[in-house]
């Protein structure tokens, strides 16, 4: 029969394996989306940088980047 000592020894090495089970997940959804993130990141440098560029041109825009006093000619 098992011994209380045996039990506990069992729920610590459980405990362990399911804080590195955590862990492994973690970064593997870091890793998994590190590309994504990346990308949004660089949307954001441009955005930003296209929102600086028609600030320079004089050109004002809304709050979805839209610019509103653009004349489109078709």
């Amino acid at each position: 029969m098992i011994g209380d000592a045996e039990i506990k020894e069992m729920q610590e090495h459980i405990s362990a394996m399911e804080h590195e089970l955590t862990a492994k997940k973690k970064a593997l959804r870091e890793a998994k989306y590190a590309g994504l993130r990346a990308a949004m990141q660089a949307r954001k440098e441009a955005d930003e940088a296209v929102r600086q560029e028609l600030k320079e041109l004089g050109i004002t825009t809304s709050s979805f980047s839209f610019p509103l006093d653009l004349h489109w000619k078709f």
